[in-house]
């Protein structure tokens, strides 16, 4: 605050300890609230009152690419400045047909 001149004088040694003290509690209370709840939820778990989330793959978000094979689709795509287009195949043509 005194940096930004919203006090005129600088903080005290006391208020910068117990600043500090104050910060380094917050700390300590969410590391044990955060292992409380893990044991809580390995609980809930264990005894089936909870399902366990499901491992999803999520494929194509514009944060998140994706590296595995793509597989061309029917469809044409779009995702910001990129555009593919979709695959065609001629009608009744299959895999059988390359003899």
């Amino acid at each position: 605050a005194w940096i930004r001149k919203k006090r005129n004088d600088p903080p005290s040694i006391e208020e910068i300890l117990k600043n500090e003290n104050y910060r380094e509690e917050m700390k300590q209370k969410i590391k044990d609230v955060s292992e409380k709840d893990k044991l809580l939820q390995a609980k809930a778990y264990k005894e089936g009152l909870v399902a366990e989330p499901a491992h999803t793959q999520v494929k194509g978000h514009a944060s998140a690419p994706y590296y595995g094979k793509k597989e061309p689709s029917q469809d044409p795509t779009s995702t910001a400045s990129t555009f593919q287009p979709g695959s065609w195949m001629p009608p009744g043509s299959g895999s059988s047909q390359n003899k």
